[in-house]
């Protein structure tokens, strides 16, 4: 018998599959997932999304456990545990940031993008008032607008880290 990998989230125990979901960062859209392979952390389950319907995906089981073995039988899961799965990849890890605080987001770069806990995305730009985050078909928004509740928030795509002057005199 195969030895599974992943263990299920401690944290998931008798709550509900949504209210765990809750505790977890979004990190995609529930449409973008068709086709990504996923790790339910509430089960340790790794799955593969391959047909949406109301509410959720119709599942491959890639890695799974006792009740749900690989292959097995059609499995269905929820579109809120499908946003807050997270992705494996095969070969190297694409390198993922995180900003915890409005602070850490100011310090990013104009243009990036970042996708907040709620699941707003918001790219960041900077005008003569100072920074303004605008998502699409939205009206900007200032950082001091922003909540905290939307931290820690993930942001897309390999970001330098804006360097101190102290870190540039060590070169």
């Amino acid at each position: 018998m195969r030895v599974m990998k992943h263990t299920p989230d401690p944290r998931a125990n008798g709550i509900s599959t949504n209210d765990y979901c809750k505790l977890l960062l979004r990190q995609r859209y529930s449409h973008e997932a068709r086709g990504k392979v996923l790790l339910l952390p509430s089960s340790g389950l790794v799955v593969v999304p391959f047909t949406h319907h109301n509410g959720g995906w119709d599942v491959v089981v890639v890695e799974g456990h006792g009740s749900y073995p690989v292959g097995g039988y059609h499995l269905s899961v929820g579109d809120t545990e499908i946003e807050t799965a997270v992705e494996l990849t095969l070969g190297e890890p694409v390198p993922v940031r995180f900003v915890q605080t409005i602070g850490e987001a100011e310090d990013l770069p104009d243009g990036t993008i970042i996708l907040t806990r709620e699941g707003r995305s918001l790219r960041k730009g900077t005008d003569a008032d100072g920074t303004v985050w605008t998502s699409f078909l939205k009206t900007p928004v200032r950082s001091a607008d922003l909540s905290d509740v939307l931290f820690p928030a993930k942001v897309y795509g390999a970001v330098p880290v804006k360097k101190s002057p102290d870190d540039q005199k060590l070169k």
